[in-house]
């Protein structure tokens, strides 16, 4: 996961993540909150889909609740294929909060709606 090549680092956490259990989550949160915002789009991505499947085997909501300004991070991030799986992700992490949900909705379409009217003129 830390090494150069960063198609075997995707495939590394890809393949971490599928062995891991909540018990050795807390060993790997420092790599997978690097990954979550790395540079390279398919790292992060795969980072993001992976958190997403740990979350639903393993239900490690607490621990990934700490990670929402990764997150965040991610959303911003010039790559659409980034941006669609940190919104999954984020939506996962908020779904049984329905005012967090709205709110996050409402934010993410404000900003959306202005980039649309910034490319329109």
């Amino acid at each position: 996961m830390t090494g150069k090549e960063d198609g075997y680092r995707a495939t590394a956490i890809r393949s971490l993540c599928k062995i891991t259990d909540i018990t050795m989550l807390t060993a790997i949160e420092r790599y997978l909150k690097q990954a979550l915002v790395d540079r390279n789009p398919a790292v992060s991505s795969a980072a993001l889909v992976s958190t997403l499947h740990l979350g639903k085997d393993n239900n490690p909501a607490e621990m990934v609740k700490r990670w929402t300004n990764e997150i965040n991070e991610a959303l911003n991030s010039d790559n659409v294929m980034v941006q669609y799986h940190a919104l999954g992700l984020m939506y996962s992490v908020k779904k049984h909060d329905r005012l967090a949900v709205s709110n996050f909705l409402l934010n993410t379409l404000k900003v959306v709606y202005g980039h649309l009217t910034l490319h329109a003129c």
